[in-house]
């Protein structure tokens, strides 16, 4: 690959965070392997059978491609017998109806892949799906979580080793805290540059450390109280690390157009990217938008990639939400670390283009400075931090519709396929999102309840990851809601696996019911009932007989004066229920879909004939 200047192109193959960690701990299974062509579809496959994401292109068999045979053929599938297409439709169907917790087989994947056809070309990659495993990868190569390369042993470094100290085949294990993960992307992003072994670009930038410096100085100088959504293209295009320079020029950007076009605001940005004009505010000439403008697109520049950049600073959590989503400033709830990016990570590391070991070495060490512990927060900053979170949740609660809740609901739980389009939520990953969601319906639907959850926030109130796990000093409940006297553990996933909800999470809720009313009756603050709630877009239909079982052997075996009873809701009923609620007790119902099921009775005409 040649060096040249390239805009910032944060890789949007893994646009959902979330999947990187699940990548690389798939990829830890085979750590110090040789990549080849026959490694690559056993990885691919793992992908897949855990459900780490889904192609629908595994059901439509492929004999070749292109079809048209007086072409040179780019793929031909290994299976070329009459019943492929039959055998490629039944191995489909088993895939789509298992689970990460009962995988198929990794040979029935393997099929699938060699006999179906994804249209991906990577240089140094066969077309198809060896190309389609280079562009997964890319990404969370350049952030140095891994090394992988063909022909060359998989390595993990330190930091990705951190990324997925709380993963197991690409799955969340039992006692799954999002410190480490959060940690691991704030030191992946203090280092990234755009000038990198696997980039090559001759644009010269430590993009956290500029976006920091720049917002810092807006602020400070003029006031600026953040970075405007729009602005974020000069961004994309700035050269270097100069962030007074760019700061200067978004300062008189807002000075002399107040009403730009997305036009005028592409016209400005190309001009960064002509290397014959000086960095200043003027618009790029016609000619040179002309000869570049089929390169570098204007929705490229103005929407796609600002928005993969939001969503990669807020990662770092040193980036807050302003102006309902319309602005980017900085998180002084995280100030120490805010000042430790720009001190220490300001210059920009020079490598060789085939350095990628010595890339791995430098982006893949841990910076102590850089860890978030819910441990280290004292009781002061714990108390400003609770009273962010619960003005932003009420602020929210009296604004959002129910409409607007129960469709939201649908997007946080996968059960609608559509993205939200809300500016703030939709920057929110999922499970957090969730976790705001449910506790935003129930503020708006007891609007003098205690409602305190646990995720971590910026300074806005705004959720960056789901609440920790349990500690020592910590139960670990997702949601505390207070209200008549009534307790209630509010615990929403974003996972409808069985697995996941009967073997994680009821005997999770069931010590934080526990722990809280020993805690309650330790400290003489008891409440006279107590009970969980389980939130997801679906209820296993495992969950009800294990509920019941875990109430029954609650009453017969704990001593806690109380019952544990954990009554599982579907996100749909559960805001449906809220709009007309008037004590928390209306949500200790058994809803059907959470009912114990009822093994069928032969009749004693069947007994007989047996």
């Amino acid at each position: 690959m040649v060096k040249s200047r390239k805009p910032l192109a944060l890789d949007t193959t893994l646009r959902n965070p979330a999947r990187m960690p699940q990548f690389v701990s798939i990829l830890s299974n085979y750590e110090d392997q040789i990549l080849d062509s026959n490694l690559i579809y056993k990885i691919e496959s793992d992908f897949i059978r855990y459900k780490i994401y889904e192609p629908n292109v595994i059901k439509n068999y492929c004999p070749r491609y292109p079809k048209d045979p007086k072409r040179p053929a780019k793929y031909e599938a290994e299976d070329q017998t009459p019943g492929a297409a039959e055998k490629v439709s039944k191995l489909y169907k088993k895939w789509d109806n298992s689970t990460p917790d009962n995988p198929v087989p990794i040979n029935d994947v393997i099929y699938l892949l060699k006999n179906t056809i994804t249209r991906h070309t990577e240089a140094g990659y066969k077309y198809g799906w060896e190309a389609r495993f280079k562009t997964q990868v890319f990404f969370i190569n350049e952030l140095g979580f891994v090394y992988v390369e063909k022909g060359k042993p998989i390595r993990i470094s330190a930091l990705g080793k951190l990324l997925i100290s709380k993963y197991v085949n690409g799955q969340q294990i039992k006692d799954y805290n999002p410190d480490p993960e959060s940690t691991a992307f704030l030191n992946a992003f203090a280092k990234y540059q755009t000038n990198n072994p696997w980039r090559k670009n001759t644009i010269s930038v430590n993009f956290l450390y500029l976006f920091l410096n720049t917002a810092n100085y807006l602020d400070k100088k003029y006031n600026s109280k953040g970075i405007a959504r729009r602005e974020l293209p000069f961004f994309v295009t700035w050269p270097n690390n100069d962030y007074k320079g760019l700061a200067e020029i978004i300062h008189q950007f807002r000075e002399k157009e107040k009403h730009p076009s997305p036009e005028t605001i592409y016209e400005y940005a190309m001009n960064f990217m002509d290397e014959s004009t000086p960095n200043t505010l003027k618009k790029a000439s016609n000619e040179f938008i002309e000869a570049n403008e089929r390169q570098w697109k204007i929705d490229k520049i103005l929407t796609e990639t600002p928005d993969d950049l939001m969503r990669k600073l807020r990662l770092t959590q040193l980036v807050s939400l302003r102006g309902a989503g319309y602005y980017l400033d900085i998180n002084h709830l995280e100030q120490e670390k805010v000042d430790r990016v720009i001190k220490e990570y300001c210059k920009n590391v020079e490598f060789r283009d085939d350095d990628y070991d010595k890339y791995m070495d430098y982006m893949g060490t841990i910076d102590p400075k850089l860890e978030f512990t819910s441990q280290s927060i004292n009781e002061k900053q714990q108390h400003k931090i609770d009273d962010i979170r619960i003005r932003t949740l009420k602020k929210f609660a009296e604004n959002y519709t129910w409409e607007t809740i129960n469709e939201e609901m649908g997007y946080a739980t996968q059960e609608k396929r559509d993205p939200s389009k809300d500016r703030v939520l939709k920057l929110i990953a999922k499970p957090a999102r969730l976790e705001f969601l449910a506790s935003i319906a129930m503020q708006k639907a007891f609007k003098d309840a205690e409602v305190h959850p646990h995720y971590t926030i910026d300074d806005g109130g705004i959720p960056y990851t789901t609440a920790s796990g349990g500690s020592k000093n910590n139960i670990g409940t997702d949601i505390d809601v207070v209200y008549q006297g009534i307790h209630v553990l509010l615990e929403p996933t974003t996972s409808a696996a069985r697995s996941f909800q009967v073997e994680h999470e009821l005997p999770s809720i069931t010590h934080h019911v526990i722990r809280t009313i020993e805690e309650e009756e330790k400290n003489e603050t008891g409440h006279k009932k107590h009970f969980a709630i389980l939130l997801a877009g679906r209820i296993d239909s495992d969950v009800g007989m294990w509920t019941a079982a875990i109430k029954l052997v609650s009453h017969d075996y704990l001593d806690i004066g109380s019952d544990v009873e954990i009554y599982p809701w579907q996100s749909k009923d559960y805001v449906k229920e809220a709009q007309v609620a008037e004590s928390l007790s209306d949500y200790a119902v058994i809803r059907p879909y959470a009912a114990p099921r009822k093994r069928k009775r032969k009749s004693k005409s069947q007994n007989k004939d047996k």
